[in-house]
């Protein structure tokens, strides 16, 4: 699927025309409106696709004819967008490693590479990272939310664990005080 047809636009929309569908699909298929589960799964997925069309067609915009040719960073970077976008996830992370410069965009991709390999925690940090680097980036700040909450929640049940385990040993050692 064109990242035209799954934000619903057409081909050569305008700026405002791509900004206005993304938000749209945004509002309707963040994670945060899912309960947790297979729905919440599959909408963290489908939230993924979108910021990467948004993010694919927001850079087409930058590479207009009479720009510069890109350089041969952005060139590498463009590839490792179409790795993650063909599910290349562990390939894109060994690209992106062996890199050195580390530009918003960098960040971007890297924390989206961790997304998908299901490091919630260590996204956040690459993604705030870029959000940081690039304020004017609606894509990358909507990206390092959708982390945040997501790596939250997936943290959950491991403190829930920990505080079960504490107070069970707790209930143990006060028994044995007790007696």
């Amino acid at each position: 699927m064109s990242p035209y047809e799954l934000l619903g636009i057409a081909p050569g929309a305008a700026a405002k025309e791509m900004r206005v569908a993304y938000l749209s699909l945004a509002r309707r298929w963040h994670p945060d409106r899912f309960q947790p589960g297979p729905e919440r799964m599959w909408a963290e997925d489908k939230m993924i696709a979108i910021n990467q069309a948004y993010a694919e067609l927001a850079s087409e915009g930058k590479h207009r004819p009479d720009a510069r040719p890109p350089s041969p960073q952005q060139e590498q970077l463009d590839h490792i967008s179409a790795m993650l976008k063909d599910g290349r996830v562990r390939d894109a992370r060994v690209a992106l490693c062996q890199m050195t410069i580390r530009s918003a965009e960098w960040n971007y991709l890297f924390g989206a590479t961790l997304m998908r390999l299901g490091e919630y925690q260590k996204a956040a940090i690459y993604l705030s990272v870029a959000a940081n680097q690039r304020p004017d980036s609606e894509l990358y700040r909507a990206a390092y939310q959708s982390a945040q909450v997501i790596g939250h929640q997936k943290q959950r049940p491991s403190v829930s664990r920990m505080a079960d385990a504490v107070i069970g040993k707790t209930r143990r050692v006060m028994s044995g005080i007790l007696k």
